[in-house]
């Protein structure tokens, strides 16, 4: 916006016209009319005040490493506020995007369960007499608890895709427990496995 407001100015137009041309307020056009006028750039001159604490490429690139690095952790790790660095990987464009799980059902498995059910309820209604045995398990996986809003992937523009998806696999490491009942009531004690 300076660079068209600097050529506007160059080639002598008035300020009012110009702020109501590029629909911007009129001490922007004098600030950069007097920017012009005493050192004939745009570049903003030295400052006074309390330098910056962080160097802004040093958290993209922590981000870049490791995009799974939660801001909290490394807000930590280098002695700043965690809104800090959240400021500045938005400054920087990054984004934080919620990480998701993956569906463990196919389209054709849910199908499959959906008719061996019906299935199983018209037997039920036409052998009302016999016993049955239903039998389930449960089992108590390690995998780590995944909450979707706290575990989040920090993205510039790379190729974050296999950051982004939490994987399950089908048979992770567990104990299980079964249970037996039968359509008469009588039950079995759970056996753990």
């Amino acid at each position: 916006m300076e660079g068209k407001i600097s050529v506007l100015l160059r080639m002598v137009r008035k300020q009012t016209d110009i702020a109501k041309l590029l629909n911007v307020s009129r001490m922007t056009v004098y600030r950069v009319a007097q920017g012009l006028n005493n050192s004939e750039t745009l570049k903003d001159r030295p400052r006074s005040g309390r330098p910056q604490k962080i160097r802004r490429g040093t958290i993209k690139k922590a981000f870049e490493n490791d995009p799974e690095l939660k801001m909290t952790k490394l807000a930590q790790k280098i002695k700043i506020s965690a809104s800090t660095v959240s400021r500045v990987v938005k400054s920087m464009g990054g984004k934080s995007l919620r990480r998701s799980k993956k569906p463990l059902l196919s389209a054709a498995m849910i199908h499959k369960r959906l008719e061996r059910s019906t299935r199983l309820l018209n037997d039920l209604k036409s052998h009302g007499n016999r016993v049955l045995i239903f039998s389930d398990e449960k089992a108590f996986t390690v995998d780590p608890v995944f909450n979707r809003q706290n575990y989040r992937v920090v993205d510039f523009g790379n190729d974050v895709s296999n950051h982004k998806r939490v994987s399950t696999i089908k048979h992770p490491a567990s104990v299980m427990m079964l249970g037996v009942v039968a359509s008469n009531g009588e039950k079995m004690p759970p056996v753990w496995f």
